[in-house]
């Protein structure tokens, strides 16, 4: 097992979440395409994305004009929408995050500031939770802990 040694610490202030009504992963993303080009906005950070039950859903970020002009749009969508409350992002950049208990002690270290992250995301070299837009400062400070 790896140590999960934490380097630096991130965020982002915004995280959307569309909800795409289709037959599978690979349609979601080809209505999602069709929908940018029509409404001639640009493709925003994709960070995850998931298929069930007749919906794709697409986790992104990007700067708060690209983000506000997208959501705006949806509203003239049926297949389109905006899926949950916006959250923010904190992400650790570490060596060793996968084989290692760094997710349970950062969303560990979360809970005793009182925070409760929604979600959290893995790479090799990073582990990010997603937490509400309040908690974002306090859980970036809370997580430097582990640096």
């Amino acid at each position: 097992m790896e140590s999960g040694k934490v380097l630096s610490v991130n965020s982002h202030p915004r995280i959307e979440h569309v909800e795409i009504d289709s037959a599978d992963l690979n349609q979601g993303y080809e209505k999602f395409a069709q929908h940018l080009q029509q409404n001639s906005l640009p493709w925003p950070q994709l960070l995850a994305s998931a298929f069930t039950a007749g919906k794709s859903r697409i986790m992104m970020t990007g700067d708060g004009e690209t983000l506000d002009a997208l959501l705006r749009t949806l509203a003239g969508s049926k297949d389109l929408r905006k899926q949950r409350d916006t959250l923010s992002s904190v992400s650790l950049t570490c060596f060793g995050g996968v084989s290692s208990d760094l997710p349970y002690r950062a969303i560990s270290l979360l809970q005793k500031h009182g925070i409760i992250a929604d979600k959290y995301t893995m790479s090799p070299h990073s582990v990010s939770l997603y937490v509400p837009v309040e908690s974002r400062e306090a859980a970036v400070k809370a997580l430097h802990a582990l640096i």
